[in-house]
């Protein structure tokens, strides 16, 4: 019934039962890799959700409430001063110094009405009469005063103290009292008081004309005694429940708190959704996983085919082409063992050779493998050589083939170069069919194109123009002009597109290209790509017409038509022999300045001094000619005219990140929350002064064609950079333009009445360097600049890399950056005291040492 098991014979092999995969180690390894990568994804998501994003909100919000409270404080300010001058006005008219020859209650009485007109919604105006002793006769009727609070007040007044406005409650509503002195300039027998008061309820006005909706503006009054401090509120609008997120600014001598608390709808408005970033999340871990499972599949399959490839394959000949290396060396050795020619057989010809045994063991099982150790293999590898597909031959090294055009000439926002060696004419023809080409795809027929006074300029322009036509452009020459002339022009004219040929502040030998396309700064990757294109030959073909043009008489009844100047200022302009000096003597003359011009005849030897307005040394002649002429102040410009540098009348420079907090002071006093941008270089109390003044303040960086892009992406109305571009976006284009800016500070000098140096006089005083140059090659600078800021110790400060390295420090702060525009470094130091900024020197110089071997002392 049961049939018996056969043994196996010798010399067969039984089925191949013991061979099995002991493990997949290949879903091991992919299950290891799957938990590193989503791991690390999954903590860097929660870090992002739960820890990052709240704190960002968070900053953003109390930022936001202090800029508010900011606001709100200015407004109060502003209101107060207005009511000051008014009360101070009206305390020295006759009508007021009247009341001390009267004596008649009555007579004071309608005095008091008829100058209460002057005050709208005032509550009320008193007139109070001092005795001969300075005091008022207070014991009958306390003179109509209302409680101890305003008596005080008199008496303090009357002693010719500087008083402050006081509040107070009164009949269950807030009142507010101020008091101005009234003295008859001929006798000091008799003098008064001019007390008014108004109703708080027009704080709170002023409070909601900034808006209700975005939180709860309070006016805190704050009474101290020892240890003892209340606060009451005497004026408030619109709504906020979040206290945690409340911002303060002190008022009156400290006596008043402003506080804003933001509204749920502000907050609300600034928290993000997490559900967005979560769904992100979920997408991006989905889109791995997925990814991961296709690429073990894949894997698989690619396996089981290249096995299957190797099998079919062993015993033929030719080439064996795999997709997988590893599997090279087995496909070798099997190919190997599979061709390697037998021994004859003793049986008689034709028969057939009976395929090898597999060798066995005693129990029948297979016996261990041929080679018994990986020496053996390598040692067969080596000695037997039945490859049929020859070894993989290295691929060639790429050759570099030099086309001919300089790659340092384009830099980060401008091409610059030699101007006989490097920007020939076959290389000005190159550049401007590149530039004729872009601009035909970018739908700008017309190109604009002028050039400084340098004496490579006219060629350069020539060579440009004729480019340009060839490649179907018409070409708008409007000559010789400083380039904020050019940059009016793509506004003015029929074409946002311009190029200016100038060195700028570069050497004499030097010239370059500065770029506006359709309206944008040309700058950064655009450059580069421009390069290529050039390279590459890719130029459209056209007849454009060449035509000329003069529009600096536009240009400057343009910024005259704008501008008002109240006093006449005497002016110094030195232009460095540049191409400012054709056109700025004539537009600050036409503005109502009396002009004395200095070195303003245009020459491109530039033979007085190089027109860098950043090298200070430029600037001593100008110093010594403001005070000899006894000038209000003086204004250089460098070689194109798109840089400022002023001198005060006393004679000193007055750096760019000074004149910015003058003129952020003028604009954001008329445009609340305008933004203010201002590069690396200037000083820290910018960021603290724009805030003050209830704007924003944006470090950004350096580079006129960066900071054109930062105006027009944000809006700004006002940017500036440390070596002297000033930006205005309010009342003109947003490019930079050293000749309007001087006139916009004619403008705020005269309108002050004071001159230059009080306008700087509440401004903060610290010790600072001028920009500093150090001298290094183009190939070097970005490399010392990059290992500094991976390899500097700048403990215990923060650093800044947006620009170069910029380190900020509890008293001050250091830069070190490379420069855009030459071979070299530029550094700036600022500190509160002399102590800090030469410890700030030392450890930069010190660090710079460290990671370049470079040696300075700054």
């Amino acid at each position: 019934m049961f049939k018996k098991k056969q043994d196996a014979q010798p010399g067969t092999a039984e089925p191949i039962q013991d061979i099995a995969a002991h493990s997949d180690v290949f879903q091991k390894t992919w299950l290891v890799a799957m938990a590193v990568m989503l791991i690390p994804l999954l903590l860097v998501f929660a870090y992002l959700l739960l820890i990052r994003e709240s704190a960002v909100q968070s900053q953003q919000i109390t930022l936001l409430s202090e800029t508010h409270a900011e606001q709100q404080s200015a407004g109060i300010r502003q209101f107060f001063s207005r009511l000051d001058k008014r009360l101070k006005t009206a305390a020295a008219t006759p009508l007021a110094v009247s009341v001390l020859d009267i004596n008649e209650p009555a007579a004071i009485t309608a005095i008091e009405q008829q100058m209460l007109a002057y005050f709208p919604g005032a509550v009320s105006l008193r007139l109070i009469r001092l005795d001969a002793m300075g005091t008022a006769g207070l014991a009958d009727d306390n003179q109509g005063l209302r409680n101890h609070i305003e008596v005080d007040l008199l008496r303090r007044t009357a002693k010719g103290e500087d008083t402050a406005p006081e509040s107070y409650k009164f009949e269950e509503r807030w009142l507010t009292s101020l008091a101005e002195q009234v003295v008859n300039s001929g006798t000091q027998d008799a003098s008064a008081v001019l007390m008014a008061t108004i109703d708080n309820t027009l704080l709170s006005e002023v409070l909601a004309a900034a808006g209700v909706d975005a939180g709860r503006s309070a006016l805190l009054q704050l009474y101290r005694q020892g240890n003892y401090e209340r606060a009451d509120e005497i004026a408030a609008a619109g709504s906020g429940k979040i206290t945690d997120k409340s911002a303060t600014v002190d008022l009156n001598d400290g006596l008043w708190q402003l506080s804003f608390t933001p509204s749920k709808a502000l907050v609300a408005a600034y928290t993000p959704a997490t559900i967005i970033p979560a769904i992100m999340a979920a997408i991006a871990l989905l889109a791995l996983v997925c990814g991961m499972l296709l690429l073990r599949l894949h894997y698989r399959k690619a396996l089981t085919k290249e096995v299957e490839l190797i099998v079919t394959s062993a015993r033929k000949k030719g080439a064996l082409m795999l997709s997988v290396p590893e599997l090279l060396p087995i496909a070798k050795m099997l190919r190997r063992s599979l061709q390697r020619p037998t021994s004859q057989s003793t049986n008689s010809p034709g028969a057939a050779t009976p395929p090898p045994k597999e060798p066995t063991l005693a129990d029948g099982h297979l016996a261990a493998p041929m080679f018994q150790n990986t020496s053996m293999i390598d040692e067969e590898l080596e000695t037997l050589d039945l490859d049929t597909e020859p070894a993989p031959e290295p691929e060639p090294e790429p050759v570099l083939v030099d086309d001919g055009i300089p790659s340092h000439i384009f830099r980060a926002y401008d091409i610059r170069g030699n101007a006989d060696e490097e920007l020939d004419d076959e290389m000005v023809e190159k550049i401007g069919s590149a530039l004729g080409s872009l601009a035909g795809e970018q739908g700008q027929q017309s190109v604009i194109i002028a050039c400084d006074g340098r004496l490579s300029s006219p060629r350069i322009k020539s060579a440009l123009g004729k480019a340009l036509a060839a490649t179907g452009r018409d070409v708008i020459d409007i000559g010789a002009v400083p380039t904020p002339v050019l940059y009016y022009a793509t506004h003015a004219l029929e074409s946002r597109t311009g190029i200016m040929v100038t060195g700028s502040h570069n050497p004499i030998e030097d010239n370059g290209l500065k770029i506006v396309m359709d309206g944008k700064p040309f700058a950064g990757e655009k450059i580069q790509a421009l390069r290529e294109r050039i390279s590459s030959g890719d130029f459209s073909t056209g007849k454009g017409r060449l035509l000329k043009q003069d529009i600096v008489a536009d240009y400057i009844d343009t910024i005259v038509g704008d501008m008002a100047i109240a006093v006449s200022l005497k002016v110094v302009i030195d232009a460095g022999n540049g191409i400012a000096g054709a056109v700025a003597p004539q537009l600050l003359t036409e503005l109502g300045c009396e002009v004395v011009p200095m070195y303003c005849e245009v020459d491109g030897n530039f033979p007085n001094h190089h027109p860098d307005t950043s090298d200070e040394s430029n600037l001593r002649d100008l110093c010594q000619r403001v005070v000899a002429e006894g000038a209000d102040i003086g204004v250089a410009f460098d070689g194109d005219g798109d840089r400022l540098a002023v001198v005060s009348a006393e004679g000193e420079i007055i750096r760019t990140d000074k004149l910015l907090m003058i003129f952020a002071q003028d604009i954001v006093s008329r445009n609340p929350g305008a933004d203010v941008i201002f590069d690396v270089k200037c000083s820290r109390h910018l960021i603290q002064l724009v805030s003050r003044y209830g704007g924003r303040p944006i470090l950004w960086k350096t580079g006129h064609a960066f900071m054109k892009e930062k105006m027009q992406e944000t809006g700004a109305l006002l940017g500036g950079e440390f070596s002297g571009h000033i930006f205005f976006g309010e009342r003109w284009f947003g490019f930079d333009d050293g000749m309007y800016s001087a006139c916009r500070l004619a403008e705020i000098i005269s309108a002050s009445d004071q001159g230059l140096t009080p306008l700087l006089a509440d401004f903060p005083n610290t010790q600072n360097t001028p920009e500093i140059k150090l001298p290094v090659s183009d190939a070097d600078k970005f490399n010392i600049v990059s290992a500094l800021a991976e390899q500097g110790n700048f403990s215990p400060g923060k650093i800044n890399t947006l620009d170069g390295v910029r380190v900020d420090y509890s008293d001050g702060w250091g830069l070190l950056r490379a420069s855009n525009t030459g071979p070299a470094l530029t550094a700036r130091f600022e500190a509160e005291d002399i102590e800090g900024l030469e410890r700030i020197k030392n450890q930069f110089s010190e660090q710079l040492k460290a990671v370049a071997n470079i040696e300075t002392k700054f």
